[in-house]
């Protein structure tokens, strides 16, 4: 669309010319990410508390969290847009469906998607997350009729031009996909064993080097502004053609509308592959700068916390193939009595329902319901 075009000149031009360094200055020395000292960072979070050590790791590196985002990069449009304006044969045809409404008539926005997109398009929410997970998208077609029955845009013969940042849909060509894939970066590097399948389980170690050499290159072609200061988790098709495109990006920081506050990608909160994602992230950074990042759960006080904490750094050890130091065991200092008592009253608990079990590891199949989230995956490869 000619408008939309027009319209992220302006915000193209306020990226490339931000000043921002395309990499931060490495640490020198080891960090310590204690939760006791991340609690204020609390306040402020858009979902669960396992995104906490992603906030203070952040924090720590010394990126601003609201810089991205005030170019409202987390709208679908206005990242398409961006990406086009330095890659555009990487990112599928996307236009705001009030601009298409506005320029061929409600009743004509059929007909103009069935031959501008002859080989089909998605209709998806311009903010919002999990648009490609069951229930996460849109209902085109209930979509199509609503806009049809807009009595305000039906003589509109000198439309006025929508602003791309109230679009609420988006349409976005249709491609083929063979797999598709989450690839992590930071600033300008792909974390290399951050990548994994959106929807289907098992390791690929493997299987990695194609998606990441794509966004590596990506990364290349982008502005400082854009890469600078960026922890980014990609949503990576590949085609049968053996092609890469990428369908969207999923910017961390600090959202100003759609659920305010502070996001990352759904791998660094899940509920069970969370704390394995984010040691690779610590760990990564580790590598990258030469010194040890570690979590350190030493605020007891607040249990799941800690335990998250603790679970963290547990698998930055398993993940580089070091022991995990269990904590002591407790000896259980109750009468025989006492215990008998407690194993009679067990069945009539258990009558009520008893939680799902878990593992000492917490590998729970990876649930759908978390932003960003996704499906689950084998054993943590």
């Amino acid at each position: 669309m000619p408008e939309e075009i027009r319209q992220i000149e302006a915000v193209a031009a306020e990226i490339a010319n931000c000043g921002l360094a395309r990499r931060r200055a490495p640490l020198t020395s080891r960090l310590d990410l204690r939760l006791s000292e991340a609690l204020g960072l609390v306040e402020g979070l858009g979902g669960s508390t396992r995104a906490l050590p992603v906030r203070q790791l952040l924090r720590a590196l010394g990126f601003d969290e609201a810089r991205h985002l005030r170019w409202r990069m987390e709208h679908k449009l206005v990242q398409a847009l961006v990406i086009w304006a330095w890659a555009p044969e990487i990112i599928p045809v996307t236009c705001g469906l009030d601009a298409l409404a506005r320029t061929h008539g409600p009743r004509g926005v059929r007909k103009f998607l069935d031959n501008g997109f002859p080989n089909g398009y998605l209709l998806k929410s311009a903010v919002g997350d999990s648009s490609g997970e069951s229930g996460g998208g849109v209902n085109g077609e209930a979509v199509l009729r609503a806009l049809e029955a807009r009595s305000d845009l039906q003589d509109c013969v000198a439309p006025q031009p929508c602003r791309i940042l109230d679009e609420r849909i988006v349409v976005q060509e249709r491609i083929a996909i063979a797999t598709e894939y989450r690839v992590h970066s930071l600033e300008e590097d792909v974390i290399g064993d951050l990548t994994f399948r959106r929807y289907d389980g098992g390791s690929i170690p493997g299987e990695r080097d194609g998606p990441n050499a794509f966004v590596t290159s990506v990364l290349r072609r982008l502005p400082d502004g854009l890469v600078g200061g960026s922890l980014l988790a990609w949503d990576i098709a590949l085609q049968p053609s053996g092609g890469y495109m990428v369908i969207e990006v999923n910017f961390t920081g600090f959202h100003p509308a759609f659920k305010r506050g502070f996001h990352c990608s759904g791998y660094f909160h899940d509920r069970n592959w969370g704390a394995c994602d984010t040691a690779r992230l610590l760990n990564h950074v580790a590598r990258q700068d030469g010194v040890e990042v570690v979590a350190e759960p030493d605020a007891p006080e607040y249990p799941s916390d800690n335990r998250f904490y603790l679970e963290t750094l547990n698998w930055q050890l398993r993940h580089r193939g070091l022991a995990v130091t269990l904590p002591p065991a407790r000896a259980d200092t109750r009468t025989e009595s006492e215990i008998a008592a407690a194993l009679i009253r067990l069945p009539a608990r258990a009558a009520g329902g008893r939680p799902p079990a878990i593992s000492n590891f917490g590998c729970r199949p990876r649930s759908r319901c978390c932003l960003n989230s996704q499906p689950p995956r084998g054993p943590c490869p």
